[in-house]
């Protein structure tokens, strides 16, 4: 059965609030697959201030949306705690700029108890940006 979740959905979760907020919509979650999005536009806080004359969506807030995807994914899963991001690679292939609008997190997980194990394909549009895979714990309490 997919499942979908909106900004307002996710506010539930133990997530980061405001900016740090990396992914804003699920548009599914299904057998082991999530999909998650995060609009970009010239406004957003990062493009000013992440290289001013070649502004770019920074790697480091890529590898948290994908984390956050991780965790939105074991929370749907029954997972309620602590999320901790404890195992990390990443490898980017192109650069994100305002004008791609719209960045894409489509993972494929599993789980081991309160652990989720991820891997995360970036895009926009049909474009490659890049592939995160990631360990998160669960914490309870």
């Amino acid at each position: 059965m997919e499942t979908s979740y909106n900004e307002t959905d996710l506010s539930g979760m133990f997530l980061p609030v405001g900016d740090m907020l990396q992914v804003r919509k699920i548009s599914m979650i299904a057998n082991g697959t999530i999909v998650g999005e995060q609009p970009l536009t010239e406004e957003d806080w990062i493009f000013p201030l992440h290289f001013p004359d070649d502004p770019i969506f920074p790697g480091s807030l890529m590898i948290e949306g994908a984390g956050q995807l991780i965790a939105i994914w074991g929370w749907h899963q029954g997972l309620r705690g602590k999320p901790r991001l404890v195992k990390v690679s990443a490898e980017f292939k192109s650069p994100v700029t305002a004008a791609d609008k719209l960045i894409t997190y489509t993972g494929t997980m599993t789980k081991r108890q309160n652990i989720c194990i991820g891997s995360v394909e970036i895009s926009v549009g049909d474009r490659p940006i890049g592939t995160v895979t990631g360990s998160l714990i669960v914490l309870q309490g």
